[in-house]
């Protein structure tokens, strides 16, 4: 099959459904459900999915390439935890797809690439910091929240812009190189915004962000 048929469309779109699929079922397997037993933690976790549902509608388009806007999906994962993330993302692409009237058999790939792709690379920052860097908040604020957020957005552009390529099967009206330049200035933007609302939240409201550990972040070496 050649990039860009219909019927090379129709199988890469159902490879993203089945990949979107597996990884929501182990999600919600091990999503720490128990968090929503108080009122707070719920209004708090349906604020935000209803945040990054506007944050998604403002968007910027260009033909060939995938819907330019920022993710918020880095925050999300500091804030709930990767399960609840992921399980989150999915809400926020099911409903922002009916609002733009985009497809649904694109639902997968979205999620793919614009979920767990992030959510991954955020959690994995997160992860390999708690191993090799000192443990102090700022580690959190600068490394995690702050370059975290702005790595996750650029590998989920890469990575978006890779299945839009597959998609057409030729080139867009950017080059690659002109794609990852203004990836590079959107995920500024994207590592503002996820250290500056991690950052208020673990100052103001500790209890929303389950991936901040006092005990790790303030421990005496």
């Amino acid at each position: 099959m050649d990039p860009g048929t219909p019927t090379f469309d129709l199988a890469l779109r159902a490879l993203g459904s089945i990949a979107a699929l597996s990884i929501l079922a182990v999600a919600l397997r091990r999503a720490p459900w128990s968090r929503f037993a108080a009122s707070e933690p719920t209004h708090v976790y349906l604020g935000s999915l209803l945040f990054l549902v506007v944050l998604w509608s403002i968007r910027a388009t260009l033909p060939g390439v995938p819907a330019l806007h920022l993710l918020g999906i880095g925050a999300l994962c500091l804030c709930a935890g990767p399960a609840l993330a992921l399980v989150g993302g999915a809400i926020v692409v099911l409903v922002t797809s009916g609002l733009h009237d985009a497809p649904l058999s694109h639902a997968g790939l979205t999620f793919v690439a614009q979920v767990a792709v992030p959510v991954a690379v955020q959690y994995g920052v997160l992860s390999a910091s708690r191993r090799v860097l000192p443990h102090n908040p700022f580690t959190y604020f600068f490394v995690v929240a702050f370059a975290g957020g702005a790595a996750s957005f650029f590998a989920a552009a890469m990575v978006g812009r890779v299945v839009a390529l597959v998609e057409a099967g030729v080139g867009g009206a950017i080059t690659g190189g002109e794609f990852a330049i203004l990836s590079l200035l959107l995920a500024f933007g994207e590592a503002t915004l996820t250290g500056m609302l991690v950052t208020l939240a673990v100052v103001y409201r500790p209890a929303w962000v389950a991936t901040f550990d006092d005990a790790h972040y303030f421990a005496k070496r």
